[in-house]
């Protein structure tokens, strides 16, 4: 072991876990597939696992020659029925749909661990960056024709444009032109970049009437989410994710300070902006198909680490799953608290996470 590693491992070890990390994460992927088949069977009329099997076969089945053989190899063949309305709901609506749910809250969750790690402030979260405002504000252009060209392009694009031109305006104004990024600079150009963007948001709506109809997905919704939004999401969710795990043990040297890093052979700035780069893409791609969703990326770091301690390279694996536990079971919620009709799922993590969120901040408080 190197003495980079032994030193920032010894570091970032934390609090003892209340669980073993196999059991954490056994107890974590059990509470997602909870999530996964109670969102999955909310339904007006009866939804079983047979059902459910049988929209996952017919979806194989679907996918080509190597799902039919995959089948076929399995000796499956008898199970494969007709499909019925039920297995049609689940494999067009429920599943694309909780899949895209429990990514999106993974994808949050982890930018939101990257946020706190790079600036050093608890309470940083992709809220931070303007990347849910600079969405919202973009889309609402597309939408009013303020700028013809936006109104050309696809929303996901339009809104991944938003996204990252406030995430990358942020970086700028906190330091990243002078080549040195100052966790407190990007903390207040983050605050007024997005005050900003939510006025103008805001003057639109209310100037505009055909821009009311993006308000549901201002609110974060998964209303309306196919296979479509589900492959456009998954590969730069994986890329991304998986980046940001590579980077972990050098976040963890930069908790030591930057003189320390520097001495360990990490470059500050350059780390930052790496980071500020994956963390863009994770809230910006998962923003584009749900809109913005808040407390996801800010109350589940904060809980994980209760388990894990610091080590980034435990708390991004933990934080994706906790985020998207949190996620497919506020979908659940969404779906029922005013059943048939449906609230948005960014309500009700804010109605979860709220609360949540100041218990935490108390109990730090008196310690």
């Amino acid at each position: 072991m190197s003495a980079s590693e032994a030193t920032a491992g010894r570091l970032a070890a934390g609090p003892k876990w209340f669980l073993p990390f196999s059991q954490l994460i056994l107890l974590l992927s059990l509470l997602v597939l909870g999530g996964v088949l109670a969102s999955i069977g909310a339904s007006t009329f009866t939804l079983t696992l047979a059902d459910l099997w049988q929209a996952v076969l017919n979806k194989i089945i679907n996918a080509g020659m190597m799902g039919a053989v995959i089948v076929e190899a399995l000796s499956l063949d008898d199970q494969v029925e007709a499909k019925t309305l039920a297995s049609q709901l689940i494999s067009t609506i429920r599943l694309p749909r909780v899949m895209v749910a429990a990514v999106a809250g993974a994808a949050l969750a982890m930018a939101g661990a990257l946020m706190q790690g790079i600036t050093r402030n608890p309470l940083a979260s992709p809220a931070l960056f303007g990347i849910n405002a600079g969405a919202a504000c973009l889309l609402v252009m597309a939408q009013s024709g303020l700028i013809p060209l936006l109104a050309e392009l696809p929303l996901i694009v339009v809104t991944a444009i938003g996204a990252g031109a406030a995430g990358t305006l942020v970086l700028m104004l906190g330091g990243g032109l002078a080549g040195r990024i100052h966790p407190v600079r990007v903390v207040l150009a983050g605050v007024a970049v997005t005050a900003l963007l939510i006025a103008l948001t805001r003057t639109l709506l209310i100037l505009d009437e055909q821009s009311q109809s993006v308000l549901d997905w201002l609110s974060g919704s998964l209303t309306d989410i196919g296979w479509t939004e589900w492959h456009r999401l998954w590969p730069l969710i994986l890329v991304a994710g998986l980046l940001s795990w590579l980077l972990a043990q050098r976040i963890n040297l930069l908790a030591l300070g930057e003189e320390m890093a520097s001495g360990l052979g990490i470059s500050p700035v350059k780390l930052r902006l790496q980071v500020s780069f994956l963390v863009i893409t994770l809230a910006a791609a998962t923003v584009a198909i749900t809109g913005p969703i808040a407390f996801v990326g800010l109350l589940v770091p904060h809980l994980a680490r209760k388990f894990t301690g610091a080590d980034h390279r435990v708390l991004l694996p933990v934080c994706a799953l906790m985020g998207s536990t949190l996620m497919v079971w506020a979908d659940y919620l969404s779906r029922l608290l005013v059943f048939p009709s449906e609230t948005p799922v960014g309500l009700v993590t804010t109605l979860v996470g709220a609360p949540c969120f100041l218990w935490l901040a108390s109990r730090e408080g008196k310690r």
